[in-house]
């Protein structure tokens, strides 16, 4: 009888004890105090069933941070640049640039649009500054800017006009945020007369 209770209470300290290498007063189930080094590792990179990245804090405390919540944290915080231009008698509305948390267009007008990348209820503040554009390289008056415009957005996320007055050979510039973002957007589209029925159209997007 007694080697059975002693066999279960040592049972029972191998299960629950922290184990202290370089500490006689381990806070976790492992406690080392001091450098580690493991001399071979395996690339798993493309293993999907490696999800976990090894992270620590100030206190040498190792944890795990998903992969996926990782690179979207990444790629919310970079700084980002796209670009779309192509020849066209008028706007191809498949050509949707991706940028950020948002999507821009040329609609049929031309028309600058813009929608979510992923629907949500959200209201977004942005300035436009307009400059026309003539067929000598230059811009001339009258020129504009304005301020505290809205794209209000619902579940449905259909596509908003940026500006509903623009026409061919005006450049748009647009400055706007995403709520509870700490990005910046810039935006420019530009329709431009090449020939009688020809066009070029240009979408910029710059997110700081």
């Amino acid at each position: 009888m007694k080697n059975i209770y002693l066999f279960f209470t040592l049972v029972s300290l191998s299960i629950n004890a922290q184990v202290g290498i370089g500490t006689t007063a381990p806070t976790r189930v492992l406690d080392v105090n001091g450098d580690v080094r493991i001399r071979t590792l395996t690339d798993k990179s493309t293993d999907s069933n490696y999800n976990k990245i090894i992270v620590a804090n100030s206190n040498g405390d190792l944890d795990s941070w998903d992969k996926a919540s990782l690179l979207n944290t990444v790629k919310d915080l970079a700084i980002e640049n796209k670009k779309i231009t192509y020849f066209s008698n008028s706007p191809v509305i498949g050509n949707v640039m991706n940028c950020g948390k948002m999507q821009y267009r040329f609609d049929n007008g031309p028309l600058p649009q813009m929608r979510l990348v992923n629907p949500a209820d959200a209201i977004l503040y942005y300035t436009k500054i307009q400059k026309v554009n003539s067929n000598a390289n230059t811009f001339i008056p009258p020129n504009s800017i304005v301020s505290n415009l809205t794209a209000v957005y619902t579940m449905a996320n259909t596509w908003l006009t940026l500006d509903p007055d623009y026409s061919n050979n005006i450049l748009d510039e647009f400055y706007m945020t995403y709520p509870d973002d700490t990005n910046i957007y810039r935006v420019t589209f530009l329709a431009r007369n090449m020939g009688v029925d020809q066009y070029f159209y240009t979408m910029l997007c710059e997110k700081f």
